[in-house]
């Protein structure tokens, strides 16, 4: 099913013409969303049966494509006001022979007034879209998480989040005004307006000595590609929010926060900085709702994006939070596979295992992972399997922290529940992998039925994929 490209479609003050670079978010993904709740005890949408997954700014569909791609229960379903992107989203998707996808050419207005039928969804997605539209463009956003997110269903918003975010909004408004007059693409625009704000860094501008974040940010962005600096640092509105601010919205919609869709931010332990760790605790002991508890902790990190996950409570009354027995029984039903990523099968497994957060690198021994990590070289292992090894006897619930820290490091991933055939994705993975290599790229995204996903790998010097071991485990049909 598909909608005919309106050329009206648009987003007041957004970039439209330099397509938006392709990009994955695991994050939005529908595995990933559930099993990150299932970390915190929270019930997700049943992967066992049919879903629908929507994706709100879909750009050109790459990462609508890899979810469709490993996802053979889903009917997944894309959204976007440029059409040209759209354009290059239905000649993918049917290349890849992808009949569980279809896009849409509407901006968010239009397809709350009913320019596409949208069924009610399981998931609901965006990333990179809700600062920077305008108040009118997220209230359509809004509209659509209440119109059509079943009861149960998950909303996954990523966003720029106060504190952290705040530090670099003068560079980007600089940079938005002087360019405006700059002959060329937006591309090209941003480029200048990059160069601009680097000589008055080095010419000693007080703002950059005082704002350290925003001369890290600058640095961080210097080798990213230049579409994605237009979409970035160009568009008329660039807003960071107050997560207090965006629960009060989507709580109107008649969603509750659940938990961030980054595992590390949802362990106090190795996400805030040691002495707010009693503070926190007086904070919950002292009645703070979860509003007040993020904002707390968005000041600890220094937040500058937040990628939460929303959740509309269940409509037959099932409680959004499972109990204990429940909660267990859905960890020990987990199960998780090695990515390429993880240390090869006879690595030297030793010192310690570091975590690049917020406040900092976060140590923890090797020894501590050592066991996980060895059975899992011999193929995918079930939380139930893991909590009986020896090393953990006296510490399951380890286990749990444990899997959410090496997923969120790329080490592992969950597998799948259902148990439908995993589809052949051969053809698209080897496209996928000339693409990234007649660009001169040395690493591809293939898509991992097994795992509901899609992983990097490095590219052998023919332009095809450097399939690990681990790849194969993973991945295997």
């Amino acid at each position: 099913m598909t909608a005919t490209p309106r050329p009206e479609a648009a987003v007041a003050g957004y970039i439209t013409d330099v397509m938006y670079p392709d990009q994955f978010q695991r994050e939005t993904q529908p595995l990933w969303l559930v099993s990150v709740l299932a970390g915190l005890g929270r019930r997700g949408p049943d992967l066992t049966r049919p879903y629908t997954w929507l994706e709100l700014g879909c750009g050109s569909g790459f990462n609508a494509m890899l979810a469709a791609a490993g996802n053979p229960l889903g009917r997944f379903i894309g959204i976007d006001a440029n059409a040209e992107q759209i354009a290059l989203a239905r000649r993918r998707a049917q290349a890849a022979g992808l009949r569980n996808l279809e896009f849409h050419c509407l901006d968010f207005a239009q397809a709350l007034a009913g320019g596409a039928v949208l069924p009610p969804c399981d998931f609901i997605v965006t990333h990179g879209v809700y600062s920077w539209v305008d108040e009118t463009t997220r209230q359509a956003m809004r509209g659509l998480v209440a119109r059509h997110l079943r009861p149960g269903g998950l909303f996954y918003v990523a966003y720029m989040s106060h504190p952290g975010a705040v530090s670099f909004s003068a560079a980007q408004r600089l940079m938005r005004m002087a360019t405006r007059h700059v002959a060329g693409s937006s591309a090209e625009r941003a480029r200048a307006g990059l160069a601009l704000v680097q000589r008055m860094a080095q010419a000693g501008a007080g703002y950059f000595v005082e704002h350290p974040a925003a001369l890290r940010e600058m640095q961080r962005v210097d080798q990213a590609d230049a579409n994605y600096l237009a979409h970035e640092f160009l568009n008329d509105v660039w807003q960071s929010m107050h997560v207090a601010d965006v629960m009060a919205e989507l709580a109107a919609c008649g969603c509750d926060y659940a938990g961030s869709a980054v595992p590390l931010d949802n362990i106090d332990a190795v996400s805030l900085p040691g002495g707010m760790a009693a503070i926190v605790a007086e904070m919950r002991q002292n009645g703070a709702d979860a509003a007040q508890l993020e904002t707390a902790k968005d000041i600890a990190r220094n937040q500058n994006q937040r990628r939460d996950i929303y959740q509309r409570p269940a409509g037959d009354g099932t409680p959004a939070t499972m109990d204990a027995d429940a909660h267990r029984a859905a960890l020990l039903a987990q199960r998780v596979a090695l990515l390429p990523e993880a240390p090869a099968a006879g690595s030297r497994l030793a010192g310690e295992l570091v975590f690049d957060t917020r406040i900092g690198p976060v140590r923890t021994p090797m020894a501590a992972v050592v066991p996980l990590l060895q059975a899992l070289q011999a193929g995918p292992c079930s939380y139930a399997q893991l909590a009986s090894l020896p090393a953990y006897a006296r510490q399951p619930g380890f286990i749990n922290q444990a899997l959410q820290m090496l997923a969120w490091s790329g080490w592992l991933h969950f597998v799948r529940p259902d148990t439908a055939a995993h589809p052949d994705v051969s053809a698209l993975n080897a496209s996928l992998a000339q693409e990234a290599a007649a660009t001169g790229a040395r690493r591809a995204y293939q898509a991992a039925p097994r795992i509901g996903t899609a992983v990097q790998v490095d590219l052998a010097e023919d332009g095809t994929p450097a399939r690990s071991g681990l790849w194969a485990l993973a991945t295997a049909r």
